[in-house]
């Protein structure tokens, strides 16, 4: 092996350490943050969590709120990478949300670490990255183009939806919601923005693609170690 090769595999092995470092502190701070909240404290039970010595986590991050904007854009990340596929098939911009809803949803309820996370970040996490956020304005500016909503801000719709969704995943957590509670309060949604009732239990009864989880995904990686038995190939319905 030349020289040039050695110093590259070593560079390149290094590379891929630092890597499963990171997700490593990424989605042990997931699971702290599900349990815990967002303290300014939790950085300890981080690096606990994640089996890192303190320095080896500053390498990363300055700070719980660099850690945090951090691991709010990644699990966004992911999830739009996983629900776009899905509605970038569907013409209609009614159908292209109340899919993009529905799918969140059911997502969020087949993984714990992800619902507790959300409620315990609330609206901080909304603010920072919200996955809806890349759907909903481009699909609510034409649904209104095309006369299918009522013609009220853009902004306001999706604070609408982003906090009716922030409550439903709230009552995952504690229980309080039903199994058909994507479907109830998609279909509240779309009557919000103006689609006729029967059109809008019509768009909630459409079938959903199933989603596969990566088993690679922060999200599975996440929940396999918060919660034992967790299925990390997960279809969603």
């Amino acid at each position: 092996m030349s020289t040039v090769t050695a110093v590259d595999h070593r560079s390149r092995v290094a590379a891929e350490r630092r890597e499963r470092t990171r997700k490593r502190l990424l989605e042990s701070a997931m699971i702290v943050y599900a349990q815990k909240g967002m303290t300014s404290s939790v950085i300890q039970d981080v690096v606990a969590e994640a089996d890192v010595s303190q320095g080896s986590f500053y390498n990363y991050f300055k700070t719980n709120e660099a850690l945090f904007v951090a691991l709010a854009t990644e699990f966004s990340n992911e999830i739009v990478r996983m629900i776009e596929p899905v509605i970038n098939e569907i013409d209609h911009p009614a159908l292209k949300i109340a899919t993009a809803i529905r799918s969140y949803l059911h997502m969020m309820r087949s993984c714990p670490v992800a619902t507790q996370f959300i409620a315990k970040a609330g609206l901080r996490l909304m603010s920072r990255a919200n996955s809806l956020e890349v759907f909903l304005p481009r699909d609510l500016k034409a649904g209104q183009q095309q006369g299918l909503f009522t013609p009220i801000p853009v902004r306001l719709a999706i604070q609408m939806i982003s906090g009716t969704g922030l409550m439903v995943i709230g009552g995952m957590v504690t229980g309080e919601t039903p199994e058909d509670a994507p479907e109830q309060v998609t279909d509240m949604i779309l009557r919000a923005l103006g689609v006729p009732p029967g059109d809008a239990g019509r768009f909630v009864e459409y079938p959903l693609v199933h989603i596969m989880i990566p088993e690679d995904s922060l999200l599975a990686r996440a929940q396999a170690r918060f919660q034992t038995g967790c299925t990390l190939a997960t279809n969603v319905v």
